[in-house]
């Protein structure tokens, strides 16, 4: 939150692009939100191929800007995105080809013909610091999909964009590139010399690349004349090169932090992120999701991530369809210790193949008998789940394990401080039992509702008083609040039995 003290009337209007909820924040000059705004887009599918509804969602911010310009003076924009995305950009500034979604997948035939053509998936996650990511979660993928599926709109594409630098291009006409978002599980970025790496020249398209590669912070131009009549946003406004949503929710912590720490921030997917000194992989890292991007200064982060909130939902909902809709219960210390003691019931990993524990099949484990998820689905439940709060905290067990390994992976130390972030933050069960797993860490709630929002929030006042965020870190404070951690009885003899489990 951003305390008191004198500032400009103009305010910073942030685009924070999810995958599928979009919204507008508006800041005042003391990074104080004032205004917001969201709307759903879910994505379109045509012929077995789905798309961004970027078309409709650039209808939506003008629309909403032209609502903003009359109430607030704006004088910066900044655009925040997930991963993933790009847009293949004509001579005349339109979209050559629609912009894809990650989630199409063309099929094992052409991810074989990929990696036929450009190198095995180990050798380019040590290459690229990108793991081989489903669908299209590797631009580079998408890119080279795009030309096979689209050749002739292909050839007609002169800039591949970003997505943040998409809408950026959008309100300024400007065309440019910033390395938060290029290093993000692109299988295109050099680490070493934060720049385009060689799979961007075996693809044939660092051409296409916009070739300065600028910090997130930089403007990237001010609005166009059209943009300015279309909405009533002044021609003044600056609008910022944007930067990778996960990366805009670390920077707030990496302007304040005074000692090392672990960002922990839950939703359907959970990303636990540790600033790095440099990129480095073990050989038992390989196939999983484990890689490096760059934070808003360029430094590596190394970053890990796991479906967490996606089973949360889905074994909750299990659990309704049982118990009606039910208020989630508070840490029951003797419960857990009960659960623990006894090492007979179990949630494992994971319902999709992915994140820590991508050889692991989804299943259910009571006293020696094993459940599978589908058995799951199909009705069948094990005996636990008919103890509501029984079984939800052994759920919330199973996700603090992936959250533990998940920042063990990031190479936490055990001074290092956790920061939770999310929706996780919320819920009692999950954020004792992860400090209790980490006694030597001081593990902390973030009070910041709105971190991706907040942090791109910061790169418009570095815009605007030409400054780095670094030296913004008088003007707000993040408000925490410390969990305390139990000497739980049995804990460690419990994670050893789930470990045993996942290898059986």
């Amino acid at each position: 939150m951003a305390k008191n003290g004198k500032s400009g009337n103009r305010h910073i209007v942030v685009f924070d692009v999810g995958k599928t909820n979009k919204k507008l924040v508006v800041f005042d000059g003391s990074l104080r939100p004032v205004h917001s705004v969201y709307q759903v887009f879910e994505e379109v599918q045509r012929d077995g191929v789905s798309y961004e509804t970027v078309e409709e969602t650039s209808l939506w911010l003008l629309d909403n800007l032209k609502e903003i310009a009359a109430r607030f003076e704006v004088g910066a924009l900044s655009v925040s995105a997930h991963g993933a995305a790009f847009a293949c950009v004509d001579a005349d500034g339109r979209l050559a080809i629609p912009v894809l979604s990650y989630t199409t997948d063309p099929g094992e035939a052409f991810h074989n013909e990929f990696y036929r053509r450009f190198g095995d998936p180990d050798k380019l996650h040590v290459e690229t610091a990108t793991p081989n990511m489903p669908g299209l979660g590797c631009m580079a993928k998408g890119i080279y999909f795009a030309s096979q599926r689209f050749p002739e709109e292909f050839a007609k594409t002169t800039t591949i964009l970003g997505l943040p630098q998409f809408y950026g291009h959008l309100l300024t006409g400007n065309r440019g590139a910033e390395y938060t978002y290029m290093a993000t599980h692109t299988y295109l970025w050099d680490f070493d010399r934060c720049d385009y790496g060689p799979l961007a020249d075996a693809m044939g398209i660092r051409a296409l690349m916009p070739p300065k590669i600028q910090r997130p912070w930089d403007v990237l131009g001010t609005v166009t004349p059209e943009i300015s009549k279309r909405t009533g946003i002044p021609e003044t406004a600056v609008v910022t090169l944007g930067i990778h949503d996960s990366n805009a929710s670390m920077l707030p912590y990496l302007v304040k932090a005074s000692k090392p720490f672990v960002l922990n921030s839950t939703g359907t997917v959970c990303v636990a992120m540790r600033p790095a000194a440099g990129v480095t992989f073990s050989p038992d890292e390989m196939g999983k999701v484990v890689y490096y991007n760059h934070n808003a200064f360029a430094d590596p982060v190394r970053t890990v991530i796991f479906l967490g909130g996606l089973e949360f939902d889905i074994y909750t909902g299990q659990l309704a369809s049982l118990h009606g809709e039910r208020a989630f219960p508070g840490f029951d210390k003797n419960l857990c210790e009960n659960i623990l003691r006894r090492r007979e019931e179990f949630i494992l990993p994971s319902i999709v193949p992915f994140g820590v524990f991508p050889g692991s099949q989804a299943r259910l484990v009571e006293n020696g008998k094993t459940l599978s998820f589908g058995e799951l689905m199909a009705g069948t439940a094990p005996q636990f789940f008919d103890d509501f709060e029984r079984a939800y905290c052994i759920l919330n067990l199973s996700l603090a394990i992936q959250s533990k390994c998940a920042m063990e992976m990031t190479g936490i130390e055990r001074s290092d401080e956790i920061y939770i972030e999310g929706g996780f933050r919320k819920n009692a069960v999950y954020t004792a039992l992860l400090a209790s797993m980490f006694p030597g860490s001081s593990v902390k709630l973030s009070g910041m509702e709105e971190a991706t929002a907040f942090g791109g929030a910061l790169l418009g006042k570095s815009a605007l008083e030409g400054k780095s965020p670094m030296e913004l870190g008088d003007i707000f404070t993040i408000e925490q609040q410390t969990v305390a951690g139990y000497g739980l009885d049995g804990l460690d003899g419990y994670i050893d039995e789930f470990m045993r489990q996942l290898r059986g």
